[in-house]
């Protein structure tokens, strides 16, 4: 029963009513949001639901469509998970009182930074919650398909496939892996490296020496020069004009027939019909994504059907500590915002 009928009921015992009255009275007292839905696949998990809370009175998305004057004057702020909900110039020109779209992840690709800062909104991220998990979710790949973990798994547990005691995959410690983006997950993947012994190149737009001589890597002005040298690639870049597309035809060519490319940056980072050529010719041996474009591929594409391939459902974030972080930051960011307070995490546009 909700609150509201709660109050009104006549057979509710007195002391209910009270802390019934009690809890409506605090729900007043926080600000109104606006975000997507719950849903166990695409959207929050139920179980985030009360993080949000503890901060916020919660408007999601389909009860805004349906009655957008109850809402529209209290929201302050916009959690935007996933993508969603999707931040237009129309939308805006509904809620007076915004003040900050506060994203729920890395990337801020999905936002018209321009548009929003025309209208004086403010913007936050989340870029330092999960990089030691989608760092850990990096190597996990990489080792997955070094050593032919789907095909493994398929020999020993599909009855209608033979048990093969001879799959033989890639060894990793003393190889080569070569990091393109050496940011807070780049820098954390070599750390993770180290461990396997592994030589550690990497090619960033700004060289950083005192990370080189932290974990002896080797700096690489020229991705092509990267490349050839390489047995891994792992790409962890942010989304911009310049790195839009820059793994494509010339780039796989580079690398070495026996490399494994793995992608668990943004997927317009990779030209996605190039790479199905690098793999259907052999130009290189394997390539492992956690995102492709469109998510997820159509059943027909040929990516789903390559045995060189592994693909993952963008879950480099996924743990549930590191999720559960990501809401919060994302929550302190808002209502900071909604207070007039220096927001942590906040965007500059």
């Amino acid at each position: 029963m909700g609150l509201e009928k709660l109050l009104t009921c006549p057979s509710i015992r007195a002391g209910e009513k009270y802390r019934a009255s009690q809890e409506m009275a605090s729900l007043e007292d926080k600000p109104m949001v606006l975000t997507s839905h719950v849903d166990e696949l695409n959207a929050y998990p139920q179980i985030f639901v009360p993080v949000i809370k503890k901060y916020f009175r919660i408007v999601w998305w389909a009860d805004f469509e349906n009655d957008q004057e109850r809402y529209a004057n209290e929201i302050q702020g916009i959690l935007v998970n996933g993508g969603l909900p999707k931040i237009t110039s129309e939308l805006l020109d509904t809620l007076p009182n915004l003040k900050i779209v506060s994203t729920l992840g890395v990337g801020t690709d999905h936002l018209d930074l321009q548009l929003l800062k025309s209208r004086g909104i403010k913007v936050s991220s989340v870029p330092d919650v999960s990089s030691d998990c989608v760092a850990d979710w990096g190597m996990t790949l990489l080792v997955a398909a070094a050593r032919k973990l789907p095909e493994a798994m398929k020999s020993a547990t599909d009855t209608a496939t033979p048990f093969n005691y001879n799959i033989l995959g890639k060894k990793i410690t003393g190889s080569t892996l070569g990091i393109v983006g050496l940011g807070r997950i780049g820098y954390r993947i070599a750390e993770r490296a180290l461990g396997f012994k592994m030589r550690v190149l990497y090619n960033d737009i700004t060289r950083r020496p005192e990370k080189e001589a932290a974990l002896s890597l080797e700096y690489y002005s020229s991705l092509d020069k990267l490349l050839p040298n390489s047995d891994f690639i792992i790409t962890v870049v942010p989304l911009t004009p310049q790195t839009h597309g820059m793994m494509g035809r010339e780039q796989f060519k580079l690398m070495k027939k026996s490399a494994i490319f793995i992608n668990i940056a943004r997927a317009p980072v990779v030209q996605q019909d190039e790479l199905v050529e690098a793999l259907q010719s052999r130009t290189i041996q394997a390539a492992v994504l956690d995102v492709t474009s469109p998510e997820p591929l159509p059943p027909h594409h040929p990516l789903l059907h390559m045995p060189n391939v592994i693909i993952t459902p963008h879950m480099g974030a996924n743990s549930l500590e590191s999720r559960r972080g990501v809401v919060e930051a994302g929550c302190e960011s808002c209502t900071a915002a909604i207070q007039g307070k220096a927001i942590p995490r906040e965007v500059v546009l």
